[in-house]
Order: structure tokens, then sequence, then C-alpha cells
């Protein structure tokens, strides 16, 4: 049975998601999430961690000026629109959702409103030679997320790009879609009863690694001796640190020959490119550093 809730506040709101997989999540079963990978969603969800979303610039301007996008789509579409507050999920899927507008009509939709920067819509939208246009995939599979979970049969992605160009999106149920969300999701909540956590990217994931174990047993040793697995890997770490000391050495000298031919400009213009070199006053700077894990690799001189 599908619920509805209204959130009391932002942090019922955030623990109603802690528990379901949501339309920003899903794209990470797939490898599609630009915010997060498989590996860390697992854990998240595994410690039922509640994620606090740290808004940049970019996310404020978005929220400020979704009710302006919704009105003027709505007003130029002949459209009733209301902002969605209810959270909608599936409790014996573990699948929930937050939107933006619901459009309402005699076959209610969905509106989901993006303010997209001008240049990740060249670099990250896909408009076709019939000028069709397709989002990224994790915001289409944010909307097809939204449809399975709300039921309803069509949703529009509003985009205003770029501050001035409005972009109008129609999306129908894609059953095929929903249906490998689905089993995805069973998928997903069936590996963390089972505590099968998926495999890490450690390129993608070393920064959430290095957090997941960030706490050191005061004493505790672990004895590497005869583990060919852990020296290769510290021999490897070895030679990348060696070679990032050569070049930041040899990035140095460039610099240091190019200030010898710029001597006391502030500025530089080239073929294609600048350089700054003005001066940055000296000043006391404070500041709260957490807690952090030290990793250092040293090696024994050979006798």
């Amino acid at each position: 049975m599908i619920e509805s809730i209204i959130p009391e506040n932002e942090e019922h709101w955030l623990k109603l998601r802690m528990q379901d997989i949501t339309s920003t999540d899903v794209s990470a079963l797939f490898g599609l999430s630009p915010y997060c990978t498989k590996f860390e969603l697992w854990h998240r969800k595994k410690r039922a961690e509640v994620v606090e979303f740290k808004e940049n610039k970019r996310m404020k301007w978005g929220t400020k000026l979704q009710d302006t996008i919704a009105e003027t789509i709505a007003e130029e579409q002949g459209w009733k629109v209301r902002r969605m507050d209810e959270y909608i999920r599936n409790p014996e899927l573990r699948a929930g959702s937050s939107f933006d507008f619901s459009i309402e009509a005699e076959h209610p939709g969905i509106l989901e409103v993006k303010n997209v920067d001008g240049l990740q819509f060249r670099d990250k939208w896909i408009v076709d030679d019939d000028k069709n246009i397709e989002a990224p995939n994790h915001i289409e599979m944010q909307v097809q997320h939204q449809l399975m979970v709300s039921g309803r049969e069509y949703a529009y992605i509003g985009a205003l790009v770029g501050g001035n160009d409005e972009k109008l999106i129609r999306r129908e149920r894609d059953e095929v879609v929903i249906d490998a969300m689905r089993n995805a999701i069973k998928e997903f909540w069936i590996s963390i009863d089972n505590n099968e956590p998926p495999s890490p990217d450690f390129k993608a994931d070393a920064e959430f690694i290095a957090k997941l174990y960030g706490y050191a047993e005061p004493n505790k040793v672990f004895d590497a001796r005869g583990n060919d697995a852990v020296l290769d890997l510290a021999q490897e770490y070895k030679r990348i640190g060696e070679e990032v000391k050569q070049r930041d050495t040899a990035r140095k000298a460039i610099k240091a020959q190019l200030l010898t031919i710029i001597g006391d400009a502030e500025k530089v213009t080239g073929d294609g490119f600048s350089v700054s070199a003005g001066i940055v006053s000296e000043n006391d700077i404070s500041y709260h550093r957490d807690a952090y894990r030290l990793f250092k690799i040293s090696w024994r001189k050979k006798k």
C-alpha cells in the first residue's frame, strides 16, 4: 500500500529518506549517479545514516528560482500546478520520493524543475537533430522513479537554461526502466539484509573509504609480513609518490623559469593563455580541522 506523508520538518524528511531508495538514490544502483556510488549508498543505508544536504550556491539559487520557473511554465502551458509537500513511499519495496510540483489535471502529472547552467546543458544534456532533448541519465532515472512511486503516467522536466532559455521535456512511464528499478531496489535491500556489500570502485570510492575506515584502534598492529598483496600495493604507493614528487619538482622548476622571464609583472598575456602573478598578503589564519586518520608508509633501509 502506497503511503503519502507530509514531513513535520527537515529532520523528519531526512529520516523518511533514510529508510528508502529515493529518486536521487536510484541512479547509484546502476553506476550512473554523479553524486554517490553504489558502494557508498550501501554503507550509508546499512548504517541508517541520515545524509544532510550541503547546499552550494547553484543549489541555493535553484531552490529560490523553483517557484518562479514552475509558475512561468504553468502560465505558458495553461496548467494549474501546486508544490508537492508530500513524501510518497512504497513500504514493501522500500522506495520513496519527494517531488517538486504536481500538474493538477484530470490525469495529474509531475513537474520536475531544474535550473541549469548553460555550459552544463551544452556538455551534459543531449539535443538531437530534431531538437529532442535528453537529460543526464540520473535526472531521467529520477523522473521514472517518481512516476513509479507516485503511480502517475507522465512527467515534465522543466529546465531553465542559462537564466533565460526554457526547455520543457515530456516523459511517459517507461515500464521497462521501472521494472529494472524495482528489481535493482529489491536486490539492494536483500544485499543489506544478507550483509553482502557491493565491491568498491577504489578510485571513485577513495574518499568515502577513508571516512569509512576513519578509526584506528590504539596499539593494534596488523602483521603484513608474507602478505604479497599488501607489499605490492605499498610498493605501488611508493612508486606513485616518487613520481608525483618528481613531477612537482619539475613543475616548480618551470615556474622558476617563467618568473625569471616575467620579472615583476603582475599579469602575463600569451597566445591562448594568461598568468596571474600578483601578491597574496600575509594573514594569520585560524580554522577548525576535523579529526582524520594518518596514513604514511615508511621504508626500512636495506642493510
